[in-house]
Parts: structure tokens; C-alpha cells; sequence
């Protein structure tokens, strides 16, 4: 008597190996995408923040009321935010946001500030960083 191969538990085997590392790998794509995501609205943000400092320079109230909008300009994309207003990144918050205001240009920078993403957290001390030279609104 001749026995045929069995073969029928060999693709079950094969499919849930190659599950296990297609899962890892989406996993580790969208990992990347967020954490590029929520970089690029970060960098964004800091941009605004830089740019709204050099155009506000020239007639500040005070030198803490400057930087307390610039800070609230970069966490909440509003200088005078609202009081449930989001942050632009999950977990920034204004003592995140380190304003420079010098006389010729306004620099903003992140400092401590860890971006948690799925599956690990991205530290991002002095980055982004943005320097805007003063214009203080003189053409206007």
C-alpha cells in the first residue's frame, strides 16, 4: 500500500510565520510614520512660534508677556489660547518651549521634550529649532 503525501498543516504553518514578521514590519512602518507625523507638526510649530516673536518683538508689553504668547503660540498654534485648547504634539506643554528673544532675531527651540509615539518614546532636546531675524512689523 502506497501513502500519499500530506502536506495540508504545511501552509498553515507558513502563513502564521510569515504573519508574525509582516506584523512587525507594519508595525515598525507606522511607528516611523507617526513619529515623522508628529515631527513635522512639531517643526511647524516651532516655525510659527519663531515667526510670530520676530514680528511681535517691536512693541512687546513685557519681555515675560512676549515669551509666555510665543510659548502659547508654539504648544496651542494660538497666542491667547482658550482654556481647553489642544496641544499641537500629545504631552507639550509652554515649559517645553524655550523662547530667545534677542535684539536682532527671535529664536524658539524644544528642550526636554520626549514625543511619545506606539511603541517607544523620541527625546528631541534643542530640536526643532528655528531662528527668525526681527522685523517687528516696521514695513506695516
Amino acid at each position: 500500500m502506497t501513502r500519499k503525501p500530506t502536506r495540508a498543516g504545511s501552509a498553515l504553518i507558513e502563513f502564521a510565520g510569515s504573519l508574525v514578521l509582516l506584523s512587525g514590519v507594519f508595525a515598525g512602518v507606522f511607528q516611523i510614520g507617526y513619529t515623522f507625523y508628529n515631527y513635522n507638526a512639531l517643526v511647524s510649530a516651532v516655525r510659527a512660534g519663531a515667526r510670530y516673536a520676530s514680528l511681535e518683538q517691536a512693541n512687546p508689553a513685557s519681555d515675560a508677556e512676549a515669551a509666555q504668547a510665543v510659548k502659547n503660540m508654539v504648544v496651542y498654534g494660538d497666542p491667547a489660547p482658550v482654556g481647553n485648547a489642544k496641544p499641537v504634539a500629545p504631552g507639550l506643554t509652554p515649559s517645553h518651549v524655550e523662547v530667545t528673544l534677542a535684539p536682532k532675531s527671535a529664536s524658539v527651540t524644544l528642550r526636554g521634550f520626549e514625543l511619545e509615539t506606539v511603541f517607544a518614546k523620541v527625546k528631541l532636546d534643542g530640536r526643532p529649532a528655528v531662528t527668525f531675524p526681527v522685523t517687528g512689523g516696521a514695513e506695516q
